[in-house]
């Protein structure tokens, strides 16, 4: 148990590091259609023609167990495809594969099962990333009760309101920053 503890936090710590708050900028105004302040770390890349933009891991604890999340955004400027992906740092450490999942439990009663977006087998991992390109309209409207991460093993969370009302806004965020040249 301790050398788990001891594998998250330096996780955790190594995740920190590569999101530095001086890395997010708050956008400015009129750039997020929203109301809220909506901090983002956002690049540009010229050759591929597609900007980045990703909201995460301050302030995005969803459970008092210790789900963290990061949520990223792809934007091609020439087709205006968009992929929003969101990476879950869970506790329990497996072998994530084409078979790992997000299990959404809704207050309503709704559930949502989504398939990890990288079905390559990798071994000694607590993270899973999934798209919720297609998921958007719920996710940002429908409060989450619980969340299972399978990574071999089951981890289940409960999502506390806090949590919750900070994941509305992140996803809020992303999914309306766009600082396209259009």
């Amino acid at each position: 148990m301790k050398k788990e503890l001891l594998t998250i936090i330096l996780l955790l710590t190594l995740v920190l590091n590569s999101y530095s708050q001086s890395e997010l900028k708050k956008l400015e105004k009129g750039v997020c259609k929203i109301d809220h302040k909506c901090y983002t770390k956002y690049e540009y890349d010229d050759f591929e023609n597609i900007w980045t933009y990703s909201v995460g891991f301050y302030e995005t604890m969803l459970s008092k167990d210790g789900l963290t999340y990061v949520i990223t955004k792809y934007h091609e400027e020439k087709t205006d495809k968009k992929l929003i992906l969101i990476t879950f740092f869970a506790n329990a450490t497996g072998c994530k594969s084409k078979d790992s999942y997000v299990h959404i439990q809704f207050k309503n009663g709704e559930k949502l099962k989504i398939g990890a977006y990288d079905g390559n087998t990798q071994c000694g991992v607590s993270y899973l990333t999934i798209s919720i390109s297609d998921y958007m309209d719920i996710l940002e409207k429908e409060p989450i009760d619980k969340i299972r991460i399978n990574i071999e093993v089951n981890d289940d969370f409960i999502i506390t309101e806090k949590g919750q009302n900070k994941l509305f806004n992140n996803l809020k965020c992303i999914d309306s920053v766009d600082l396209s040249k259009k």
